[in-house]
């Protein structure tokens, strides 16, 4: 089959920070079928990036044009756009498969974290998600009416909230969690030691990470009697970094590094520790999240969203509600190294189970295949 991504933030070597889950997933349908990315509002060019052809483009006409011209068996959407329906979806006869994964499909209120009250990018932020709501109601009318549109929702959580939040109920849909690559991230036995390494690999780009609790969390650590012998990295970048972790150069046990990290690289910086950092204010699924618990790294998250689907509390990681439940779970693994070690095992176990790359693309090719 003729498989065609689109994908606003497809990832390569200028873009290591784009949606490497998508990437994932693409790599393993071009075993078995042609496909190809277009992504869009990026300096024209063609390029390959891991085997994979990549075309970029800065209007969507010209988009729309060479659609046509690929002449798609079946067009696959990330992070739908409006603009689609009637640029895309409308003129191209080819079914469609949209993964909603959040911010195509949520309200306003849901992001409200990011944000003042009562500040002109709030007022301007509600208009335009208002506008986008409306629009996505549009695109489910038309999927529901003409059945050329299905939907994958990554978890549960996104399914009852999109639907919610469009008051809408969605006919052709589907719940196929991001694919977790087990074999580049594959479990290795941690020594004991390292639940005294503590890694947090995030992106600063927003609040709805959460870097501030994990932050603060380090900051109550700081006064137990154990805590030199920790050993905490925070990698990442983003407008946040430098206002999280300022309070944090005090610490000599903290190391900072304010870059990018190739996914292919990631694996040696799980092997270095044995607890993930990775609270949250929103998320639907926790893609980096489940790639440190497949290599064996015991995460610390929050109870929220749809992390309940993919961390079970005490059993495969930690699902706390606030810094100080961060630093208790920490504190617990340090005093307990059977803990450490059982949680570490079962948190690749589950991941095994709930999203491998075989398990997931295994499905994806089967909806992608369906006649």
């Amino acid at each position: 089959m003729r498989l065609l991504i689109l994908d606003e933030n497809y990832p390569h070597l200028d873009n290591l920070m784009g949606d490497v889950f998508v990437h994932v997933r693409v790599k393993e349908y071009a075993k078995k079928h042609q496909v190809k990315v277009f992504s869009f509002f990026h300096k024209p060019q063609v390029l390959i990036y891991e085997g994979i052809e990549v075309e970029m483009f800065n209007d969507v006409h010209k988009l729309a044009i060479a659609v046509k011209a690929f002449k798609p068996d079946k067009i696959l959407i990330h992070f739908y756009q409006s603009w689609m329906l009637e640029q895309i979806i409308k003129t191209c006869l080819a079914p469609i498969i949209i993964w909603v994964h959040g911010y195509e499909a949520l309200g306003w209120y849901r992001r409200l974290f990011n944000y003042s009250w009562y500040s002109p990018v709030l007022l301007n932020y509600i208009k335009k998600n208002t506008y986008q709501q409306f629009q996505f109601r549009k695109l489910i009318n038309f999927a529901n009416l003409t059945g050329r549109v299905q939907f994958v929702f990554v978890s549960d959580w996104m399914r009852r909230t999109t639907e919610r939040d469009t008051m809408s109920t969605i006919k052709q849909k589907a719940i196929i969690a991001n694919p977790i690559d087990t074999d580049l991230f594959s479990f290795k036995e941690k020594d004991q030691e390292l639940r005294k390494k503590v890694l947090l690999l995030r992106s600063f780009g927003s609040n709805k990470y959460a870097n501030d609790i994990s932050g603060k969390a380090i900051q109550l650590l700081s006064s137990k009697p154990f805590f030199n012998e920790l050993q905490f990295t925070i990698i990442g970048q983003g407008q946040l970094f430098k206002k999280i972790t300022t309070p944090l150069t005090r610490f000599k046990n903290v190391e900072l590094q304010e870059r990018a990290v190739r996914q292919i690289m990631i694996p040696e910086l799980h092997a270095q520790n044995g607890v993930f950092l990775c609270p949250t204010r929103q998320d639907a699924q926790g893609v980096s999240m489940c790639e440190a618990m497949s290599s064996g790294l015991v995460p610390i998250t929050s109870n929220n969203t749809a992390i309940p689907e993919f961390v079970t509390n005490g059993e495969s990681g930690f699902v706390t509600t606030n810094a100080k439940g961060v630093a208790y779970a920490i504190e617990l693994m340090y005093h307990d190294t059977q803990l450490f070690q059982r949680l570490s095992i079962e948190a690749s176990r589950s991941i095994e189970r709930l999203c491998s790359l075989q398990t997931i693309v295994t499905k994806e090719l089967k909806l992608i295949e369906h006649e």
